[in-house]
């Protein structure tokens, strides 16, 4: 399988099984033994298609659980020295109900770098990606810098990974890397 398929198989099991609030998909189950392949599948095609930019090595991480499958499914392409919780990077987000993702440059969520990020999401607004979680922890919407939505099926690749990059050599920016 390449990227792409792994990549329409995570939006195919969110929309099997969108995020409903208060009701968690436990990590032992054996249906979502597929999004957990998927995911692992997506995470090494990009750690092997975007392992470098500038001779500067990025690793990829994929959400994983640890008793309950996140909501927001992810996989992150970090510089050296960013963590999730804790960074600057490129983030594949995708939507809860399974339309497709949401990439682009991020902040963490959790500890604000103060990048000019772009407000998606204020109050109720309904989004065509939304890769808010039902819990306060769980807002990546307004943590992008330069949000680009993608949607399933994903026909054209070349303008996904030109994206990536670039949002890739943007996190390098922002890092002063």
């Amino acid at each position: 399988m390449n990227f792409l398929d792994y990549f329409h198989a995570v939006c195919e099991f969110r929309q099997l099984h969108p995020v409903v609030k208060n009701v968690a998909l436990r990590t032992n189950d054996a249906e979502i033994i597929s999004v957990k392949d998927a995911l692992n599948g997506l995470r090494e095609k990009l750690q092997q298609q975007y392992k470098e930019i500038n001779n500067i090595p990025f690793t990829v991480v994929a959400s994983r659980g640890i008793m309950n499958l996140p909501n927001v499914l992810y996989a992150c392409i970090l510089p050296p020295g960013q963590l999730v919780r804790n960074g600057i990077y490129t983030a594949i987000c995708f939507d809860i109900l399974g339309r497709g993702a949401l990439v682009g440059c991020v902040e963490s969520k959790v500890t604000s770098k103060g990048l000019k990020t772009v407000q998606r999401k204020t109050g109720s607004t309904l989004l065509s990606i939304d890769v808010d979680g039902s819990s306060g922890r769980t807002k990546y919407n307004n943590v992008f810098v330069n949000p680009v939505e993608f949607y399933y099926p994903v026909d054209e690749i070349k303008i996904l990974d030109e994206h990536i990059q670039e949002s890739m050599k943007l996190s390098l920016l922002f890092l002063d890397l």
